[in-house]
């Protein structure tokens, strides 16, 4: 058992050296081997479109989409994320953006989502503001387990998806052409994340979650309705990658059980043949 320990450790600890992830130090994040997915209902919008900016450090989406995201396929606990993003241009629109963390697959995350105006759609209302939520769906399908309200709904738990916490006021939402900066810490505390959004050097929204119910994942990038959203200068602190789930070894006792109780089948098998 120890040696299969030092092993999984060893082996994690090159994991993060290939990945750059020294612990400690901030790592620019090469957006190339991200990939992109649009959970893209019936009777809803487009498909995301997401585009790499010169030198894969930026990423931008440019399609008024379903909800969709932009996942860095490493599943991995105890990092640290800072970044920045905006909305180019001045297309007047007023939706969500944000980011995904604790991914698991495309109906179990938490979601950070920003919306820039109250709005009705679908039926639900989005309010102004930030929200925290976690989505958990039973088959791990977003595009059957979820649903275009369960993504539009900030206000109230709704279907598979439960409001964590909000920051929504007539003033709280995101403005075009605005630069933010966000800092998520997950899981560096066991079992907590916190979450910290900026304008320059005013926070105006700073947040700590006790939840335990994802403590390992992948990280996304998240917009839903909103077009030329651009997401850049990322950096990540630490991280350790998730290992597989080890099968469980029976202990001793159960051992001697199941040779007690084999040693039982051959007396009575022996006993009928005589």
């Amino acid at each position: 058992m120890a040696s299969s320990l030092k092993q999984l450790a060893v082996a994690g600890s090159l994991s993060l050296v290939a990945l750059g992830a020294v612990a400690g130090d901030p790592v620019p994040v090469d957006l190339t081997t991200w990939s992109a997915l649009t959970l893209d209902y019936a009777g809803g919008q487009p498909a995301g479109n997401w585009v790499l900016q010169a030198g894969n450090t930026a990423v931008k989406q440019i399609v008024n989409a379903d909800p969709s995201f932009y996942i860095n396929n490493l599943d991995q606990t105890q990092y640290s994320i800072d970044g920045k993003w905006k909305v180019d241009g001045s297309a007047g629109d007023d939706d969500y953006m944000g980011f995904a963390f604790g991914y698991q697959n495309s109906s179990n995350f938490y979601l950070f989502d920003w919306k820039a105006g109250t709005q009705g759609y679908v039926g639900r209302t989005a309010a102004e503001g930030m929200t925290v939520k976690k989505f958990t769906g039973a088959t791990g399908n977003g595009l059957a387990d979820l649903s275009i309200e369960e993504f539009w709904e900030n206000q109230v738990d709704f279907g598979d998806m439960k409001v964590l916490d909000t920051n929504h006021s007539a003033t709280a939402g995101w403005a075009n052409n605005v630069e933010y900066a966000f800092h998520l810490d997950f899981d560096v505390v066991p079992g907590q994340f916190r979450i910290v959004v900026k304008q320059a050097d005013t926070v105006l929204w700073d947040t700590t979650l006790n939840d335990s119910t994802f403590v390992g994942g992948q990280f996304a990038f998240f917009n839903n309705s909103q077009q030329n959203v651009l997401y850049s200068s990322f950096t990540q602190t630490d991280g350790i990658p998730t290992p597989p789930p080890i099968p469980a070894v029976p202990e001793p006792e159960t051992y001697v059980l199941m040779l007690a109780g084999l040693g039982a089948l051959g007396w009575v098998s022996r006993r009928r043949r005589r």
